[in-house]
């Protein structure tokens, strides 16, 4: 260096110039970029319902029930969990809310909004919805953008401003329901990913995402409860068959069949020789399903035949008609109830007919019921089960088809 110190000089300027470029540039960058990904975090309150809900931080390994009526606060990380007796509010502070419905599982990831206005990204709400139902309500965002996401298992699913959710998680599949609004859902794991991974819902929409596969394509929001109720399966697929004589000591019992009538497929229900002796021949279908919440739309479809009754009307109870649908359910209060309607053909001997409706012999007939959220006394919080059956002395009766439907 001592020999060539022009070299040695030109060398240090050069390093010094890049270095000064270096800095120019980076320093601007990393105060851009600072001002554009700096975040602030937020705290999200937890409102009890009912039950006790219990929240978790699983960093610290600690545990923390929250009582009816009794609000708290909780950072990112929490794990917020109801059991079959619980529900819960989540409220962000944006003031949009998640609540968990009974068996219900979140873990709240991210809650956090850009540090400095200049800022262009959005604030961010993102829980993962370990397993259970929820229903999400987002708010408007004005000129505050919010990406609010919904992970699962199966799906990654960005909810739009002021819109309705319904999220279910199972560990087979996620279910999302566009009640108002619109959602994007995305595949969370696919070993080829395509367009096809990804859909965009509107109001009244809904798609299901199994694990590996893309979400279908958008479907109506409404769905059926019921499983085989067009009886394309055999009837062990969900149903099960069987007689109740009641208490009159009766021994003849009806048949239950698959069979195909008029090009339909459909279920005969049959007895004979059973004059002055009730009996009840039914099939059953055990649900023991949670109802959405909010929940608009409850009815029940069924095409259904009757070919004879030996009773007139309903019978002198107005009971034993020659076919029968049934609904057990539980309302708010946990209480049991039940929903019936019977239909018959002719009722010469004017039996009392409540609770029947009378339809044309040997025509296949499509039913609908009005909302039943209209009519019943209390509204169901949870659907037992669904009887059709054929009963009375004598009967033959088919259902061809049969679904409850809700929304």
């Amino acid at each position: 260096m001592r020999r060539n110190p022009e070299r040695l000089a030109w060398a240090v300027l050069w390093i010094s110039f890049a270095l000064f470029c270096t800095l120019t540039i980076s320093i601007p960058l990393g105060i851009r970029w600072y001002l554009t990904h700096a975040t602030k975090a937020y705290e999200a309150k937890v409102t009890c319902l009912e039950g006790t809900a219990v929240v978790e931080d699983p960093q610290h390994g600690t545990a923390k029930p929250v009582l009816k009526g009794e609000t708290i606060s909780i950072p990112e990380g929490t794990v917020v969990s109801v059991d079959e007796t619980a529900q819960a509010v989540v409220t962000f502070f944006d003031q949009s809310f998640v609540r968990l419905f009974p068996r219900t599982s979140i873990a709240i990831q991210r809650m956090r909004t850009p540090r400095f206005n200049a800022s262009p990204l959005p604030a961010q709400i993102v829980i993962y919805a370990k397993g259970g139902r929820l229903w999400a309500s987002t708010v408007l965002r004005g000129s505050s953008p919010v990406e609010f996401r919904v992970e699962s298992l199966q799906a990654h699913t960005v909810l739009a401003e002021d819109g309705g959710y319904t999220v279910e998680v199972s560990n087979e599949r996620t279910e999302v329901i566009v009640h108002r609004g619109m959602a994007e859902i995305s595949a969370a794991s696919l070993s080829q990913p395509s367009a096809a991974a990804k859909v965009t819902l509107s109001s009244r929409q809904r798609t299901v995402v199994e694990i590996g596969k893309p979400p279908l394509a958008p479907l109506k929001a409404e769905r059926d409860l019921l499983v085989n109720g067009d009886f394309t399966a055999p009837l062990s697929t969900g149903w099960t068959a069987f007689n109740d004589q009641g208490g009159d000591g009766g021994e003849v019992d009806g048949t239950v069949s698959l069979v195909v009538d008029e090009g339909r497929r459909a279920v005969r229900f049959y007895r004979t020789g059973g004059e002055y002796n009730h009996c009840e021949t039914i099939i059953e279908q055990e649900l023991n399903r949670d109802l959405p919440e909010p929940l608009t739309i409850l009815k029940v479809r069924a095409t259904i035949k009757l070919v004879y009754q030996s009773l007139s009307g309903g019978g002198y109870l107005s009971s034993e008609y020659p076919l029968m649908i049934r609904i057990r359910y539980r309302d708010k209060y946990l209480s049991e109830n039940e929903w019936i309607r019977g239909f018959y053909y002719q009722n010469v001997n004017n039996n009392p007919t409540m609770n029947g409706q009378e339809i044309p012999q040997n025509k296949w007939y499509f039913y609908e019921s009005e909302n039943l959220l209209d009519i019943l006394p209390i509204a169901p919080r949870q659907i037992l089960w669904l009887r059709v059956y054929a009963s009375g002395w004598s009967y033959e009766s088919l259902v061809s088809q049969i679904s409850l439907i809700v929304e």
